[in-house]
């Protein structure tokens, strides 16, 4: 299967720096939950994962960075729906990373190269960002191709020529455990070119099914199979100000207007997801994006969440820009029915069935939820149990 590897190196601290360009020209750690997320190149003693405090220990004058992640999600939904605009099928490998089935999209272009070519100037429109970009049969070959190249750069490898292409890349590169890759190092085996060198057999009875798998990987075998995302269905809404502005008041009801719009869109369907965003000259203001508890259409209980979530907003500037968006859409679920109806025979009949338990056992034994914040993306806080009685 003929694919492209899309790489965005780096990506969290590539964002980032599109909104500061001095995290491009000095040190810099983006962190999130006062542990490391991705460093500048060098920073080998600052590695993912590593406490805040010991990077700052290790690199006191670097620039430290809070991570956004709704912003890292938009970014990498905007690079996914640019790649499915040249190939239909695209697969999610982490942000940033993607692969896209471009067999039979040679004939559109002057060669391969071409073709990578398009891929890097889409993303780069799309997203401020420039990938690398590596076009092979089969997920592996691909991936080193782009992994090799620097930012804006394409390698092409042609069809029948992967394990000469792999033979002197290092095995650092192959999809397995830090654990095995320390014993192929351990058992001299550092390249792609080793592991071809032998039997298959010497080496699946050195590290079982998988060293049978490492095997063909290093010989240009990969039959792994392209896993594309399913296409999702969203609506979008904006409305621009004619001059910016800072009042909460405001907000809330351009919102309104632009919930009524999307409901008219959705029709019979219902949504899973609304996120907001406030933006000025282009740059972000303030985002959030809220999951319903289930998927719905109901206007006003997404109009609630709206008011709720803006009216709990401390703006530090004015916005010139309200949009929002509903994802997640499908075809409405089916709600639960009461139990027991709002009928005076049923209930007086529920009341003293709860009642004689309660003599009976000398405490409330029958409980039922009522909601006090049903918002809350906290389950535990959307209702409370109070006696059936009470």
């Amino acid at each position: 299967m003929r694919l492209a590897y899309v790489h965005i190196p780096r990506f969290a601290l590539a964002v980032e720096a599109r909104l500061n360009l001095q995290l491009l020209h000095a040190p810099a750690i983006v962190y999130d939950h006062n542990r490391v997320l991705e460093t500048s190149p060098g920073m080998d003693d600052a590695h993912p994962g590593l406490s805040l405090r010991k990077a700052r220990a290790a690199y006191p004058h670097a620039i430290f960075v809070p991570a956004t992640p709704l912003l890292y999600r938009e970014v990498s939904e905007t690079l996914l729906r640019t790649l499915e605009l040249i190939g239909p099928h695209v697969e999610l490998v982490e942000q940033g990373c993607a692969y896209v089935d471009v067999g039979g999209l040679d004939g559109h272009y002057a060669d391969a190269f071409a073709l990578a070519g398009k891929i890097v100037d889409a993303v780069r429109d799309a997203t401020g960002l420039l990938p690398s970009v590596g076009i092979a049969e089969g997920k592996l070959v691909a991936h080193v191709a782009a992994r090799l190249c620097t930012p804006g750069d394409a390698g092409v490898v042609p069809a029948g020529r992967e394990r000469d292409f792999l033979r002197d890349k290092s095995v650092t590169l192959l999809p397995v455990t830090p654990e095995i890759i320390g014993r192929l190092h351990t058992l001299a085996l550092h390249t792609f070119g080793d592991i071809a060198a032998l039997a298959q057999s010497a080496v699946a009875a050195q590290f079982g099914r998988s060293g049978a798998t490492m095997w063909e990987l290093a010989n240009g075998i990969d039959r792994r199979p392209l896993l594309p995302r399913a296409p999702a269905e969203c609506l979008v809404e904006q409305l621009t100000f004619d001059t910016p502005v800072a009042t909460v008041e405001t907000l809330v009801m351009a919102g309104q207007q632009l919930i009524r719009r999307l409901l008219y869109q959705l029709g019979h369907k219902s949504a899973r997801r609304m996120h907001v965003q406030l933006s000025l000259d282009g740059g972000l203001v303030w985002e959030r994006l809220d999951t319903f508890r289930a998927p719905t259409s109901d206007e006003p209980r997404i109009m609630l969440l709206l008011k709720t979530r803006l009216a709990a907003l401390a703006l530090t500037s004015s916005v010139d820009t309200i949009a929002i968006t509903l994802d997640g859409i499908g075809n409405e679920v089916a709600q639960q029915k009461r139990l027991v109806t709002d009928t005076t025979p049923q209930l007086d009949q529920v009341a003293e069935a709860v009642r004689q338990l309660r003599v009976h056992y000398r405490r409330p034994v029958v409980w039922r939820a009522v909601e006090v914040d049903p918002c809350s993306r906290h389950p535990e806080e959307r209702a409370i149990l109070i006696p059936y009685d009470a």
